[in-house]
């Protein structure tokens, strides 16, 4: 049902290493309590001395975010999705049902910001445990497959949506609500940009 987040790596690096790596690009996050922090600023530093035209801050933020990303997803399976027999991935693509069924499967890779094959994937798992059903819309093209949640599925999915919640509100209490708006202002202003990249920036 897709492929679980690992735990990042983190080397440790020697302390005029952390330093450097300060000096070159300011700290997004708390150096002494962040998890992943060391090995950001070793790879901060080590590919500013290597590459002194890159930007050291971006390098620090798009490691922050992947940490992030990776992070979250491990957490929420541990915590609250692997007892209930599915991956995020799946709990993704049930939410998205969730929300908009009866929903095309071709529309839920979209939706859930996950491959088709994964999608397609994540379905049959999901439709072995009797959570949702498929059903064939066209007679002419076999694409078309509508999905919907079973009253079993929609009971499930209805009480990971309250876990899930109480776990991400608790990560974001340590921002205030005030924070918490400028942290998705600010990231959905970043999304936007990856989404619609200017000419030439790519390989350069």
């Amino acid at each position: 049902m897709g492929k679980r987040a690992s735990r990042v790596p983190e080397l440790t690096a020697p302390a005029e290493a952390t330093a450097g790596a300060a000096e070159s690009a300011p700290s997004v996050a708390d150096a002494t309590t962040a998890p992943g922090s060391e090995f950001r600023s070793r790879a901060v530093l080590t590919t500013k001395e290597r590459r002194p035209d890159v930007d050291p801050r971006a390098i620090a933020l798009s490691l922050t975010l992947a940490r992030i990303a990776a992070t979250h997803q491990y957490q929420s399976e541990r915590v609250v999705h692997r007892e209930r027999g599915w991956s995020y991935s799946g709990f993704r693509v049930l939410y998205m049902i969730w929300l908009s069924e009866p929903v095309e499967a071709r529309d839920l890779a979209r939706f859930a910001g996950v491959s088709r094959q994964t999608t397609s994937t994540v379905l049959s798992t999901l439709e072995a445990a009797k959570l949702v059903v498929r059903k064939q819309t066209s007679t002419t093209d076999r694409r078309l497959v509508s999905v919907r949640l079973t009253a079993k599925g929609r009971a499930a999915v209805d009480e990971a949506i309250g876990a899930q919640n109480a776990l991400e509100s608790d990560w974001f209490s340590v921002l205030s609500a005030a924070e918490q708006k400028q942290l998705l202002e600010m990231l959905e202003r970043v999304l936007a940009r990856i989404d619609q990249p200017a000419e030439g920036t790519v390989g350069g």
